[in-house]
């Protein structure tokens, strides 16, 4: 559970998060995450950002992990 002041963290593993670098459009530094919506954005930046402006969904988290093709694990 998140306590006022605290950052929700973002779960930004999926590889459709990773290009390549541009700067962020929060801190203006080069950084190769994505948002859902194709915004260059640090992480931890857009973690900032979502603080700063509860109730707003600019940063979300993937809502469930892609399955790779090749998966199993014996």
């Amino acid at each position: 559970m998140t306590t006022p002041g605290q950052p929700t963290l973002l779960d930004w593993r999926d590889g459709i998060h990773y290009r390549r670098p541009t700067p962020c459009v929060l801190c203006g530094n080069p950084t190769p995450l994505r948002s859902h919506a194709g915004e260059a954005a640090h992480k931890v930046c857009a973690e900032d950002w979502n603080l700063a402006h509860p109730g707003e969904s600019r940063f979300v988290s993937d809502t469930k992990p892609r399955r790779r093709k090749n998966d199993d694990h014996a």
